[in-house]
């Protein structure tokens, strides 16, 4: 039997960098968005919002079950057939690492920016190659704007409410099948230029502690002095054997 729909708490937080990598390569996050809008579903659901054959959707399923932000919530009968239900763990899930600024943890936003800008890109790919773009009058549908700007850290903050709200109002849309489907992708970073990128990592060794820099500087010597002495000691065990030679020739 099917059951009615579940109650989703907001927000469901992902501690683990790699669980959330899961979550947001292109094919997943596309399913999440779809089931955001259309939960509890089964997955001839999912493949028909998508446009996509459901049995290349199972996989991405299982993966988003085992990485907690999907569940099975009951069957339901379709005439003979009996299909499985999946229903997300919440309406929305947020990034809660416990080193925010790691190496692993930005390779997951980075992963989550390459995503978003995949499924941008092929959902304008799409959408051109259908005809169904319009960028000038009074029937556009399409913006599209790239802007770089100084900002301070108070400023960065006031952009990202802007485009929360932005978020807030897509999402106050989402069950309401009313005109046609749009996409909006949301990004902003900072920007680092390669060469500054070297100058950051330069300015964060001059910053690290003496005690550090001497225990880094050790380590790397150590490999070294171990291939200096190695010759030296060949050099050295030479020269005596040819000195005890010459002293015993005589």
């Amino acid at each position: 039997m099917s059951r009615p729909a579940m109650s989703r708490p907001a927000i469901h937080r992902i501690a683990n960098p790699k669980a959330w990598t899961v979550l947001v390569a292109p094919v997943r996050l596309e399913v999440i968005e779809v089931m955001r809008m259309i939960a509890p579903c089964s997955i001839a659901e999912i493949a028909t919002a998508l446009d996509r054959p459901a049995d290349t959707l199972y996989r991405h399923l299982e993966k988003l079950k085992r990485a907690g932000a999907v569940v099975e919530a009951g069957v339901r009968r379709i005439g003979r057939r009996v299909e499985q239900v999946y229903d997300l763990v919440a309406d929305d899930f947020r990034v809660d690492f416990k080193d925010g600024s790691g190496r692993t943890a930005n390779k997951a936003y980075n992963d989550t920016m390459q995503s978003i800008i995949k499924v941008a890109s092929r959902t304008a790919r799409d959408s051109s190659a259908a005809g169904q773009l319009l960028g000038v009058g009074e029937e556009r549908n399409i913006i599209g704007k790239i802007e770089h700007a100084w900002l301070t850290q108070e400023q960065f903050i006031e952009l990202r409410e802007l485009m929360m709200k932005v978020k807030s109002f897509m999402d106050a849309h989402k069950s309401h099948r009313e005109g046609r489907l749009y996409l909006a992708a949301l990004i902003a970073m900072p920007v680092t230029r390669k060469r500054g990128a070297k100058r950051a990592a330069e300015s964060a060794m001059k910053s690290a502690p003496k005690s550090a820099l001497k225990s880094a500087l050790k380590s790397a010597m150590k490999p070294a002095a171990k291939v200096v002495a190695k010759p030296a000691a060949k050099v050295v065990a030479k020269a005596a054997a040819k000195s005890s030679t010459k002293r015993s020739k005589k």
